[in-house]
């Protein structure tokens, strides 16, 4: 059992070795010009500065719809005091919701670019 293990292993790296000489050697793998935490931060903080338009997108969305929903509410035949009151208990809800991950995304990006800041100063 442990010949044919070894034989095993010893084909494996027969396969492997070609390939890792062209991924060794490979431009694309090259050390970049620019250091990699740089690229990080630039990219996080256009995924961040990305992620609050959405989200301000979203809020004002929300706002608006609420008021509109509640508009239009009123006006229908089927309003009902006790139902608006869930209803908006509901939105708040959803509000709240909405807010909580914003603020949890946030600070995710504001961890990930204070840990690159920290690499940076290291380097």
């Amino acid at each position: 059992m442990k010949e044919f293990f070894e034989q095993w292993t010893k084909t494996m790296e027969k396969m492997w070795a070609p390939w890792q000489d062209l991924t060794r050697d490979a431009p694309w793998l090259q050390k970049p010009e620019l250091p990699f935490q740089g690229n990080w931060s630039s990219w996080i903080a256009a995924m961040r500065s990305t992620y609050e338009v959405n989200t301000s997108w979203w809020q004002t969305f929300m706002e608006q719809g609420e008021n509109l929903f509640f508009k239009l509410y009123k006006e229908s035949p089927l309003y009902n005091q006790t139902v608006e009151g869930q209803i908006r208990e509901i939105w708040e809800n959803i509000k709240k919701a909405q807010a909580a991950q914003t603020d949890t995304v946030k600070s995710q990006f504001e961890k990930m670019e204070a840990m690159l800041k920290e690499k940076e100063e290291a380097s």
